[in-house]
Formats: structure tokens, C-alpha cells, sequence
């Protein structure tokens, strides 16, 4: 995205940016219009065909899977169980067509970590729940012995009890991920490839990078896809981010905000950066051509403060806290 881009969009009109992704609860939902009705209903109001287009993209991408374990559906914290499936939700708010960095309602909540507080944190199921709530999948990378690009964080000792880069793809596909609630299955290891040729079309993607190996990774499912519009790389390193740029996705900075500012990360190639939800200053970085992203849990009172003050969305590990569900 062009730094022209960039301005217009800091200049949108900030009134009625609250009717979005945060907003689209089932109660809200019911107040559509008839046309988004049709796309944007509530499970409980799914018509028999869009119910059964979902069990059948839901049964493919188990089938692709078929060599690994498969899980029961998830126990969903949150009053907005009942919630359609995510493609109809982002059709239901875009501009026409798949979603794009540029045509996506704002403020977004992104599941860090794919929602790492409710569900099994970077797993198959998590990236599934995500889109069908209406979160952007905020997932980690890293990469096996043989190169192949996965869903991970840290180590893998405490998943695996080896490091990834030790790893088969088969010995990673043959764990399972632990669940951080009791009313919770444990998650199925994934690949990028597969949560990007599963769900690619549907939603945007907030992978984080730091080898150039994990950002080939994405780039390339994302241009066969022609959806690199769709991806946000988030990572501190500017060379990077540069390249993200120059294949036509956009680079979230991701490192000590502190040691940088915004015209230097502008300057770097960035197109956006994360803040710290307890930073002072905030006006700092909203007023910028950047756009700026809070991390860490947010309470559903204060969005409303955040999105009037510029932020354009929230990486958070319980996305449905920061919209204001409440527990199950």
C-alpha cells in the first residue's frame, strides 16, 4: 500500500468506524439490512445451503488432513456462539468481494496467536474458529528441519520436547496442541499452506515472520492466490518488511516501539506498527501516516476511546473479550 494510500486512509471520517468486526454480534446482526441479512446471519438463522456449504468446507479441509488426528468443534467462549461463519461476516462489511488491508473495516480484532486465551494457541482449529467469528488470524511461524513453514511459537520444547528445527513434518504433525481452558479440545499442528489454502479467501492474515524463509513462505501462497492485498507480515526486521512491500503486501512493525519512530518505520518501508496497549503518547503514533494497532487485552469500554483516538485495530490473545462478550 502507497504512503497515498496510507494518508487517505488516515483521513477517514472516524464517526462510524464503531459499525464493524467488533460490532457484529448476533443481536447486531439481526439489524441489517435484508440483503445482508441473507449474508451476515447468525447460526441459529443459517439457511440449510450456507450451513451445508460450511460443513462441506469444513469436511475438505479435515479430508486434506485426513493422515492427522482430527478434533471435535471447539467449545467457544463468549455470548456469540451462535455466530455465522466468517466469510459471510467479512462479505457482509466489505466493499464487494473477498477482504482486502485496504477495503477492511476498521478497527479489527486479531487473535494473537490465533486467540491463544481460548483456544489451542497457532492450531488448525483456532485459525478455523477465528474466521468464523469474524477475528483476523494473528498467527506465529516458524520453520521444521525441512524448511516447511508452520504454525508455532517459542521453541517447541514444550509442545514437542524438541525444537522445531528438529522436527519432521511428520513428527510435528503427529502431536496435538494443549487447550488453555478445561472446556477446550486440544488443537491439531497445521501448516501455513493449509490454513492459507483453507481459509485464504476468506479472511486477511496477520502471520509474524522473522526468517526470510517463513516470509517466502507467505508471499508465494499469497501470490498463486493473487491475495497478497490480504496479507499483513508482522515483524522488526526491515529488510523484511521491504520485501513484503515490494511483493504487494503490507509490513507491521512489531519490535520496541520505544527505541523507534513513526517517520523512521515510515521511512523503513512500514506500513503500520503495533503499540503496547499501556504506551503513553498515543496521539504520537495515530497521528501519522502509519497505521497504528494496540497489543495486549483491551477492555471492550475502551474501544470506543481507541478507535476515536486513530487505532485501527487490536492484537489481542481473547478476541472476545475486547469485543464484549461475555463468558461462557
Amino acid at each position: 500500500m502507497s504512503l497515498e494510500v496510507a494518508k487517505r486512509k488516515r483521513g477517514r471520517d472516524r464517526s462510524d468506524r464503531m459499525e464493524t468486526l467488533a460490532d457484529l454480534t448476533p443481536e447486531n446482526l439481526k439489524k441489517s439490512t435484508s440483503e445482508d441479512a441473507r449474508k451476515a446471519r447468525t447460526a441459529g438463522q443459517v439457511s440449510s445451503e450456507e450451513q451445508a456449504d460450511w460443513d462441506a468446507r469444513v469436511a475438505e479441509a479435515k479430508a486434506n488432513r485426513s493422515s492427522r488426528r482430527t478434533l471435535a468443534p471447539l467449545v467457544i467462549a463468549g455470548g456469540a456462539v451462535a455466530a455465522v461463519v466468517g466469510v459471510i461476516v467479512w462479505s457482509a462489511v466489505s466493499s464487494g468481494g473477498p477482504v482486502t488491508v485496504e477495503s477492511m473495516p476498521t478497527p479489527v480484532i486479531a487473535a494473537d496467536e490465533a486467540g491463544s486465551a481460548v483456544y489451542p494457541a497457532n492450531s488448525a482449529e483456532a485459525v478455523r474458529e477465528n474466521v468464523r467469528f469474524g477475528f483476523a488470524p494473528a498467527i506465529d511461524l516458524v520453520e521444521l528441519r525441512d524448511g516447511t513453514v508452520v504454525l508455532g511459537a517459542g521453541d517447541g520444547e514444550d509442545v514437542y520436547s524438541a525444537p522445531y528445527g528438529e522436527l519432521t513434518a511428520e513428527e510435528f504433525a503427529d502431536a496435538s496442541i494443549p487447550a488453555p481452558r478445561d472446556d477446550t479440545n486440544a488443537g491439531t499442528p497445521a501448516t501455513w499452506a493449509e490454513v492459507f489454502a483453507d481459509y485464504g479467501e476468506d479472511t486477511i492474515f496477520l502471520p509474524a515472520v522473522d526468517t526470510s524463509g517463513e516470509l517466502e513462505a507467505v508471499l508465494s501462497s499469497a501470490a498463486e492466490a493473487e491475495r497478497q492485498d490480504a496479507i499483513i507480515v508482522r515483524t522488526s526486521d526491515e529488510g523484511l518488511a521491504q520485501q513484503a512491500a515490494q511483493a504487494g503486501a503490507v509490513a507491521l512493525f512489531d519490535g520496541d516501539v520505544e527505541s523507534s519512530t513513526p517517520d523512521e518505520l515510515a521511512a523503513a518501508g512500514y506500513w503500520g506498527a503495533a503499540i503496547p496497549a499501556d504506551t503513553s503518547g498515543l496521539d504520537d503514533w495515530t497521528d501519522t501516516v502509519l497505521s497504528i494497532w494496540v497489543e495486549g487485552q483491551v477492555p471492550a469500554d475502551d474501544m470506543q476511546e481507541l478507535v476515536d483516538a486513530g487505532v485501527d485495530g487490536v492484537l489481542t490473545a481473547d478476541p472476545f473479550a475486547v469485543r464484549g462478550d461475555e463468558e461462557a
